[in-house]
């Protein structure tokens, strides 16, 4: 088969594959679950299956323009998959540098003059989308569900498709006489652009199935880090009393997940979320250190403190769980006064968690308190 033909298949398979994804990705995510970010995303998979499809019908007539048109278009698909995780976490989603970057692409390779400039052009739009690529990987990084199995293979892909754009830069800076050459770029990049949307279509599915409520019930931790440390810091000034830190952790959380499965354990998280976040005062700062594993800073006196950290231990453990999971369900918690560790964030939420593993050693379903 010649190179013409595998390309050619090669671009019929990224149709197939866009199409499936973008009919999964809107009627497994958006339509059951919808959010901003599962809008941006389904967007990201109707552009990446349109201009596939543009890609197609370029390569049917033979016309050279329309081709062009189809894979500038796709390359605006990353952004647009960073923007819906910046969604997300609740900044600025900016969507519109997806749309202009995949304008600006297919404009300048329709008007590239030649093959030399339009391998240059080529080379550096496939590294601007995976510039979007790799500020991808550090929203996931970011993730409240950092640690989740699922995100793995859109971090995998995203780190790959960075490298490869990072190979075809080098490769023509080392030998500018075949930057023309696009035969094993364009086949490279194609196989790529399609691992990269089986990967992403696999993890962006799993974010839709939890951002509602497992995602939006207590902050992301670099959020409710500043927020807490802020706090601490004119609490320790005003010499205010009264302000504890509590590590509130799901027991046994690896057993429960494998037993559970992750759709049942994102259930089971977001339950956890909810009887936590209801259980506190509104002012309370909660943040989510891990799946399973919330973080409270309140300043209440301690009955309040007691009487609210009772109430999750009850209410988790009373859960009806028995449509997830056959297994009775509990809590520790780790209590910490601010002044033990000085208003420190840091040495704070160490003395609690140690605090909570203490109360977990010990059976479970119980606090363990640090005295001044």
């Amino acid at each position: 088969m010649t190179t013409v033909g595998t390309l050619a298949n090669l671009s019929l398979a990224q149709a197939t594959v866009t199409s499936l994804a973008s009919i999964m990705i809107v009627s497994l995510g958006f339509l059951p679950r919808p959010s901003r970010a599962a809008l941006l995303w389904s967007l990201a998979f109707l552009l990446a299956m349109a201009s596939t499809w543009t890609s197609v019908v370029g390569v049917a007539i033979g016309d050279e323009s329309v081709r062009r048109v189809g894979l500038g278009l796709i390359l605006g698909a990353p952004a647009l998959i960073w923007s819906g995780f910046r969604a997300r976490r609740g900044a600025r989603a900016l969507p519109w540098v997806g749309a202009v970057q995949g304008v600006c692409c297919a404009a300048v390779f329709v008007a590239a003059p030649d093959s030399a400039a339009y391998g240059l052009w080529f080379r550096l739009a496939f590294l601007g989308a995976a510039a979007f690529a790799g500020v991808t990987i550090w929203e996931l990084r970011r993730s409240a569900d950092s640690h989740e199995r699922l995100m793995l293979p859109l971090l995998v892909v995203s780190a790959g498709f960075v490298m490869l754009a990072l190979a075809s830069i080098v490769s023509a800076i080392a030998a500018p006489a075949t930057v023309g050459d696009l035969q094993l770029p364009r086949l490279l990049n194609g196989l790529a652009m399609l691992i990269y949307l089986v990967c992403a279509t696999v993890s962006l599915l799993y974010f839709t199935s939890v951002s509602p409520g497992y995602a939006l019930t207590a902050t992301a931790w670099p959020q409710f880090a500043v927020t807490a440390s802020d706090r601490l810091v004119r609490a320790r000034r005003a010499g205010e009393p009264g302000w504890v830190a509590l590590s509130i952790q799901v027991d046994d959380p690896v057993h429960l997940r494998s037993a559970a499965g992750d759709n049942n354990w994102s259930h089971i998280i977001s339950a956890f979320e909810r009887v936590v976040t209801e259980a506190f005062p509104a002012e309370s700062d909660i943040g989510r250190r891990a799946s399973g594993h919330l973080v409270v800073l309140v300043a209440r006196p301690d009955p309040v403190v007691r009487e609210a950290v009772r109430t999750v231990l009850r209410r988790f453990t009373e859960m009806d769980a028995t449509s997830w999971i056959a297994v009775q369900l509990s809590a520790s918690v780790g209590w910490v006064p601010a002044e033990a560790a000085d208003f420190d964030f840091d040495t704070l939420v160490e003395n609690a968690d140690a605090a909570a593993s203490m109360a977990r050693r010990l059976g479970g379903d119980r606090w363990e308190r640090v005295r001044l």
